[in-house]
């Protein structure tokens, strides 16, 4: 039988994966206060686990305590996004770069299969599946890089990297899911034929486009929000 302490653990880690998800999806809005007597309601859990899970969520930045010791989702900025995609551009452009000589037969096949998955989403628009099976693609890179420390710093960041992602597949209304799918389909082709540089700068062109993206749609939102007041 499990211990009390193991319990607990048990129960903590699922209340931060599901807030984690929550919050990922834009479930839970940036900026949007959360109080802990509501949420030990909605998830049924009672505040011990919750306040472990609300911890590890705040040391990765995707909630905040403030001044008055209130929590609230934290913010989503164009400084920030700037800052998460440059580092990005940089870690997963060498990710690729290397894949190039570390990937084996079996997962070129796995990103054969994902980019497959990825074009019939698209075509139906299906934005949620198009933005998962582009993390799976993502990660069977880091997979086959074999490179800890940029995977490591990638895990670091991977929270904010994943919340961001979303923005424009979810509130882009000029959003082209073909787009992503083209992007990874040359990336592809370069590893697949060993050309590490192709690899690297085709990678760096795909982060790049989606903080773009990503910059047109928080602006949109902001005009939008200021024409509403």
């Amino acid at each position: 039988m499990l211990s009390n302490s193991l319990k607990r653990q048990s129960v903590s880690s699922v209340v931060y994966d599901t807030l984690k998800r929550k919050i990922i999806e834009l479930d839970y809005k940036p900026d949007q206060q959360l109080n802990e007597e509501m949420l030990t309601k909605e998830l049924d859990v009672s505040r011990t686990p919750l306040r472990q899970a609300l911890h590890r969520l705040e040391l990765e930045g995707l909630i905040i305590r403030r001044v008055n010791g209130r929590i609230a989702v934290a913010s989503i900025t164009v400084e920030e996004a700037e800052e998460v995609f440059e580092v990005r551009e940089v870690l997963e452009g060498l990710i690729a770069k290397e894949a190039t000589q570390h990937i084996t037969a079996e997962q070129i096949g796995k990103l054969e299969e994902v980019l497959t998955l990825m074009e019939r989403a698209a075509e139906k628009k299906q934005s949620l599946s198009l933005i998962r099976h582009g993390s799976a693609f993502h990660h069977i890179l880091y997979e086959s890089g074999h490179n800890e420390t940029a995977i490591r710093f990638l895990d670091q960041l991977n929270s904010r990297i994943e919340r961001y992602r979303r923005l424009g597949g979810y509130l882009n209304p000029e959003y082209m899911p073909m787009l992503p799918v083209q992007e990874h389909q040359k990336v592809f082709h370069f590893i697949r034929e060993r050309k590490a540089e192709e690899a690297e700068w085709a990678m760096r062109a795909h982060i790049r486009r989606s903080l773009e993206l990503t910059k047109e749609t928080l602006s949109y939102h902001i005009d939008r929000d200021s024409s509403d007041t």
